[in-house]
């Protein structure tokens, strides 16, 4: 019977016998070893069996200008009250008046979303003492969207002159479907870095071939925000209605893309 001692030397002999072939055997190799390879994704996968073909890679820009057809108008009522319910209830009405002028506005249903919902305790604070509650603030937004945008500015009085009791108002021109315009812009953009591709390779004396791989960097929708917040309804019976230039909207696209080099 053999010792655990000499279990042990025998079994580092025996490592070191397996260790010594492995060396041998990667000097007769044309294709180095390493003995820390763990799998598949330590080698080095060599051209045209899979690995990233070398090319010309550039970047295009296109920008397709467009009148905005939509508007996003957001409306908000804010109330006070010794009461969580009794705000509630206030914001309600002010909210069921902001709904009822957006229908005789045209706005559908559809076109009508709630953009956010609070109710908050409000605090009074004394020095040595715990923060008391005094009452509570709740607040409503909506969402509407308005698709005659060149009476933009009338809507906006609409909705926050009279009885309607709006506390806050902001519009965001817009495209209601922007997928021909990107299409445009995306069409300029590839010309783009075609046209820059040429006037590199030809720097390079190198010719182009086919295009191996193309990315869209485009980051979102296109928009304009025209109007800040307004902190207060504004006075009725004025003489001169909101005006809201609406222009254009300029829609961006960026692409990438890669081509071979023949």
């Amino acid at each position: 019977m053999l010792s655990t001692f000499q279990k042990a030397v025998l079994g580092t002999i025996a490592g070191a016998a397996v260790l010594i072939a492995l060396v041998i055997s990667a000097k007769g190799s044309t294709t180095p070893v390493s003995l820390l390879t763990q799998g598949p994704s330590a080698l080095s996968t060599p051209t045209g069996t899979g690995g990233v073909a070398p090319g010309l890679v550039t970047t295009g820009d296109g920008t397709a200008k467009v009148k905005p057809d939509a508007a996003i108008i957001t409306v908000g009522a804010v109330a006070q009250a010794g009461t969580a319910a009794d705000a509630q209830a206030q914001v309600a009405q002010r909210v069921d008046a902001i709904l009822k002028r957006a229908k005789d506005l045209g706005i559908a249903d559809k076109d009508t979303r709630n953009a956010g919902y609070s109710i908050q305790p409000q605090y009074a604070y004394a020095q040595g003492q715990a923060p008391r509650i005094t009452g509570y603030q709740a607040t409503q937004q909506v969402a509407l969207t308005y698709r005659n945008v060149d009476n933009a500015g009338k809507a906006l009085d609409a909705l926050v002159q009279g009885d309607v009791a709006a506390n806050t108002v902001s519009i965001v021109l817009t495209l209601d479907d922007p997928k021909q315009a990107q299409a445009d812009a995306r069409t300029q953009a590839i010309q783009d870095a075609r046209a820059k591709a040429d006037a590199m390779a030809k720097t390079a004396g190198i010719t182009l071939g086919r295009i191996v791989a193309i990315s869209d960097l485009s980051a979102s929708a296109p928009s304009k925000s025209l109007y800040g917040p307004i902190a207060a309804p504004m006075p009725a019976g004025r003489d001169v209605a909101s005006q809201v230039p609406t222009g254009d909207l300029d829609v961006e696209v960026r692409v990438q893309v890669q081509f071979e080099i023949q």
